[in-house]
């Protein structure tokens, strides 16, 4: 594969543009002199105002995941695909393994009939990776794919499936005559302040937590990564040329599930945020595990700590490295945005 180096006053496409991940991208892309094009779904969307006032010199445009068209215009005249948009794993989403699906298709067969783009970073996740695997397998790299992907929930599921077809397409020299280049990055959980005045699945996660609503937690390693090294990173795999081809796992920090409620009471107990740190025990979700495909996603993980070694750690450096302050930062956030409030 063939690819230039972004330079300064190059036009880059950001797909899902008011995202969480996303404007941190729109936000680094625009401090390193690039050209910034954000997709949203709607262009009638009232967090267009506010992303405006955040994001000052994007250019918004409407594309949705599940549509063809907008697409095409989106990518005129950018050398830099940015693909992050995906359905997220909130409730209000419905057959989320279908719009990732159609949405890589639809950005991809844009980008690799542009006459413009040079190259494709598109996000994936470590769902894509480390699960459905034996209890067995000790660690994971980007060689590994997660197994047994139509028994995971859906959000879990549809990042596999959306990654497979982006390298199936760049790798089609019918559907990539020009070689356009493609390089994903699989982050583990994303945490850390937003950007944006709404809220995703991570940080609602880390509310719930704090608020008691998660009694027993998983007995299960966690990898986490700041949003704000994730989104540099992202740059940092378009701009260096060794990545084409390669998928980039991005973690941060490393730990157990239960670290999570440990980190809430250790720092915020004095606010009256104070849950629960018991574990279940794994047979407490062996039951559930076959008619549950929350609990079948991760039971193949439970009782075990499955570190993650990246292939490419030259790629990017983490400034963010220490599970607990990344917590602590995306309290602050959720606390800064009333999102809950001290309980004292």
């Amino acid at each position: 594969m063939i690819s230039e180096q972004m330079q300064p006053g190059d036009l880059c496409l950001v797909t899902g543009g008011s995202g969480f991940l996303a404007s941190w991208i729109e936000k680094y892309l625009l401090e390193g002199g690039y050209k910034v094009r954000g997709t949203v779904r709607s262009l009638q969307d009232k967090k267009l105002e506010t992303l405006r006032d955040l994001l000052p010199g994007v250019e918004f445009v409407e594309a949705d995941l599940r549509e063809e068209r907008g697409w095409t215009s989106a990518v005129e005249g950018c050398k830099w695909v940015f693909h992050v948009a995906t359905p997220q794993a909130t409730k209000s989403e419905k057959n989320r393994t279908s719009g990732a699906l159609s949405g890589t298709k639809h950005v991809m067969a844009a980008a690799l009939a542009s006459n413009t783009v040079k190259k494709i970073v598109v996000t994936s996740s470590e769902a894509a990776i480390a699960y459905g695997h034996p209890r067995s397998k000790s660690d994971f790299s980007e060689d590994d794919w997660s197994i047994g992907v139509d028994k995971f929930e859906d959000y879990m599921q549809s990042k596999t499936v959306a990654e497979k077809k982006a390298w199936e397409m760049a790798n089609d020299t019918s559907q990539n005559p020009q070689n356009i280049a493609l390089s994903t990055i699989n982050p583990s959980l994303v945490l850390g302040p937003t950007l944006v005045p709404w809220s995703r699945f991570s940080l609602s996660m880390i509310q719930d937590i704090a608020e008691g609503r998660i009694p027993l937690l998983p007995n299960m390693s966690l990898h986490v990564v700041d949003v704000r090294d994730c989104a540099r990173m992202h740059i940092a795999i378009m701009h260096d040329r060794s990545t084409d081809g390669h998928r980039h796992l991005s973690f941060g920090a490393s730990g157990k599930f239960v670290d999570l409620a440990i980190a809430i009471r250790t720092d915020y107990a004095d606010r009256g945020f104070k849950p629960s740190t018991s574990v279940a025990p794994w047979w407490v979700l062996w039951l559930p595990s076959f008619f549950s495909k929350d609990v079948a996603t991760i039971y193949s993980r439970i009782g075990n700590f499955q570190p993650y070694r990246t292939k490419y750690p030259e790629v990017y450096k983490y400034e963010f490295t220490s599970f607990r302050d990344i917590v602590r930062a995306s309290m602050d956030s959720i606390l800064e945005h009333k999102w809950i409030n001290p309980k004292v």
